[in-house]
């Protein structure tokens, strides 16, 4: 039995160990084309390298232009590093009656440093996949969602004031006619919806002393102030 066992456990390190080293080579292989497609400004060995799926042709034509604008400009490559997916990463847009979505379930998120960025950024990060063993770029597909209602609007929140990096928010809203809700990170924002719904501001500090705003459409539509410990809620009425 013990034989056994040990068996077992050296074949499960074997296959453990083999499918590490397996990644790290991938790792570095995807890392080499990106770069070389960055520095040789080539649209096809960037192409290359975007898990397009079932995404439709105008959707690829999209994903290769937004990336070709950011990584294909005339700059040389400091550094390409893999991250983890920030904690309030998410992958699927409601926005204009369209659902957006990623072509393959995105492992984390790979960071590419310029050395001259000259007018554009120095840094951008991408989600990055492993499909079938292998590194790629994560493209998006959009869905027709058929929504017949009044077109997405910019709507947001801002809450400004003493301690407004230390509060919990979360919202809910209707996006092309889909309930949406998110606990953000940030204390201002605005994106395209139909309204707010709901918002929630918590502040567990005595010294908070904030405003908080929603707008729609460049538009404020309310602002109320929050002091000290509590909960300010906003509802938007039926």
């Amino acid at each position: 039995m013990l034989e056994r066992l040990l068996s077992l456990a050296i074949t499960l390190f074997t296959l453990t160990h083999g499918a590490i080293a397996a990644e790290a080579d991938g790792a570095a292989q995807f890392k080499g084309s990106l770069s070389a497609a960055i520095s040789e400004k080539d649209d096809q060995k960037l192409e290359a390298l975007i898990y397009f799926g079932s995404a439709s042709p105008q959707d690829k034509q999209r994903m290769t232009s937004m990336l070709r604008m950011v990584l294909l400009s005339g700059k040389e490559v400091e550094e390409i590093s893999f991250e983890p997916l920030p904690s309030d990463y998410d992958p699927v847009l409601i926005v204009r009656g369209q659902k957006i979505e990623p072509t393959a379930t995105p492992k984390g998120m790979v960071r590419v440093t310029l050395k001259d960025a000259g007018q554009g950024p120095k840094e951008s990060s991408s989600a990055y996949a492993i499909v079938d063993g292998k590194f790629f770029l994560v493209g998006m597909k959009s869905t027709d969602l058929d929504w017949k209602g009044p077109p997405d609007k910019n709507i947001g929140f801002s809450v400004v004031g003493q301690g407004s990096e230390g509060l919990q928010i979360q919202g809910m809203w209707n996006a092309s006619g889909v309930q949406m809700k998110k606990v953000f990170k940030e204390s201002s924002t605005t994106f395209w919806g139909q309204h707010f719904d709901e918002l929630n501001v918590t502040s567990g500090s005595a010294d908070c002393d904030v405003t908080v705003t929603i707008t729609e459409d460049g538009k404020e539509i309310y602002s109320k102030p929050l002091k000290g410990k509590g909960v300010l809620q906003y509802k938007r009425k039926s």
